[in-house]
């Protein structure tokens, strides 16, 4: 492979037709510029230049090779300029796979800091179940994931902790009697309860805790997405496995009530799930030092 820096100064004497021009617009010496096009020449095994007293003009041989070396090297430069701009971050796309509850209650707030920083990157999400979004991730759908941590850690994923998210049992005021003083969970799954249909991180982590407990539920509802889980508990249609910071409002305002329920559920972690040892995108990277630093 022929260094690329010949055929840069192999442009310049092209273009200008002069030796000692040429070093004066490269920087460097005549006697250097004259044995960089000797050493091209030899690589390739092929005279270039016609020389002559007013100074040097392609051959045959040299018009053809500047042809595809202008064509090479523009694309080169255009390459180099993509990159800066990039980094510049004055154009791009931003891919980010999160539920539409975390967007709402979490992410929403970098979003529009982020915009105002840099309004020519595009910013997609994607809402899909989590496993899903890993998979996205892998497959290089996805820059990051923003989710609620796992139990187990994947090998080949990074995890970045952001929060804490704490799922509790909610009712509106028609169940206002489970509120006063504490309640078994075996006594509460007597009502019906409202959980966020499979596939969900959400719903697996509240079988899980059934499942430690010992807990047999009677009567569930499915309900496609954590926000119509919360709507459906405010008319009253039974218990609800929520994130209180989802509802912080409604608690605050008596909408909704908090179930004090024995045994507790765990206080669970939410953050960055991004591919181990990937280099990220610049765009990628302002948003997580954005999120991170705000």
């Amino acid at each position: 492979m022929i260094d690329l820096e010949l055929y840069r100064i192999f442009m310049e004497v092209a273009k200008t037709g002069n030796i000692t021009q040429a070093s004066n617009n490269l920087n460097i010496s005549q006697p250097a510029v004259t044995k960089h096009i000797k050493n091209l020449e030899y690589q390739l095994g092929a005279s270039l230049f016609i020389r002559t007293r007013k100074g040097v003009t392609l051959n045959e041989n040299g018009k053809k090779l500047f042809l595809y070396i202008k064509q090479a090297l523009d694309l080169i430069n255009k390459g180099e300029q993509e990159v800066r701009n990039l980094q510049k971050l004055n154009y791009g796309t931003l891919k980010i796979g999160v539920s539409t509850t975390l967007t709402k209650k979490y992410l929403l707030k970098y979003i529009k800091k982020y915009h105002e920083l840099y309004p020519n990157i595009i910013i997609e999400i994607s809402t899909d179940p989590t496993n899903q979004l890993k998979e996205s991730l892998r497959e290089g759908k996805l820059d990051f994931i923003i989710a609620k941590m796992p139990d187990y850690q994947d090998n080949d994923l990074d995890y970045i902790e952001l929060g804490e998210l704490e799922d509790a049992f909610i009712v509106n005021k028609d169940y206002i009697e489970l509120t006063k003083g504490e309640i078994s969970l075996n006594k509460l799954l007597e009502y019906p309860i409202l959980l966020q249909k499979q596939p969900s991180s959400s719903r697996e982590f509240i079988e899980q805790y059934f499942h430690e407990n010992n807990a047999e539920v009677k009567s569930i509802m499915n309900i496609a997405s954590s926000n119509l889980l919360i709507e459906f508990v405010k008319i009253g249609y039974g218990v609800g496995v929520i994130t209180k910071q989802y509802v912080l409002d409604e608690l605050k305002n008596k909408e909704l009530f908090v179930v004090n329920v024995n045994p507790k559920l765990k206080v669970r972690h939410f953050g960055i799930i991004k591919l181990k040892d990937n280099v990220l995108s610049f765009s990628a990277e302002e948003m997580i030092k954005l999120i991170q630093t705000n």
